[in-house]
């Protein structure tokens, strides 16, 4: 991606690979959505409030293996086309399978606004785009969201909140 203003910083992020985001976290916890905060919230506490998933899968990385449930259909929140849920995370005292280490929202057309956004979470700390999509990705460092947006660059059509050095490589 290229991040218009932050001259020279440039950096990819593949928002579907989870594999790439089991990665080393730092103590910085990410925003939440849905009652789910990664770096914070256990597995047990997703499936007390969504259930069980649609469909289950272990992703391992460097040796390491963390579960990634879906939810689609009637089983994503109101408002979603999906939603992903990524357990797994290196902390400073070790590896924690079941802490959530990413939360990827696939919202329906027109539900999260680029005006609902920053009514939400303020203006972002970075504009860029996507080289491999030419969309429009919005960057917020604070609460670890990174947000791309549909083609008409008016709202949210995938949503990352994850811990720092756990979604951008």
């Amino acid at each position: 991606m290229r991040w218009w203003g932050c001259p020279g910083h440039r950096t990819r992020f593949r928002p579907l690979a989870a594999a790439a985001m089991l990665l080393a976290a730092t103590a910085v916890s990410a925003a939440g959505w849905g009652g789910i905060t990664p770096g914070e919230t256990r597995q047990r506490d997703v499936e007390a409030r969504y259930g069980r998933p649609s469909r289950e899968r272990s992703v391992t990385e460097g040796g390491l293996t963390g579960a990634e449930w879906t939810y689609v259909g009637d089983r994503a929140p109101r408002g979603l086309e999906r939603m992903v849920v990524g357990f797994g995370l290196v902390r400073p005292t070790g590896f924690v399978p079941d802490l959530v280490r990413a939360l990827t929202l696939y919202p329906k057309p027109h539900v999260f606004s680029v005006a609902k956004l920053t009514e939400g979470w303020g203006k972002p700390d970075a504009i860029g785009t996507d080289e491999q999509t030419k969309r429009s990705v919005l960057r917020y460092d604070a609460e670890a969201i990174l947000v791309f947006l549909d083609r008409s660059g008016e709202w949210a059509e995938v949503m990352v909140f994850a811990p720092e050095g756990t979604a951008a490589r």
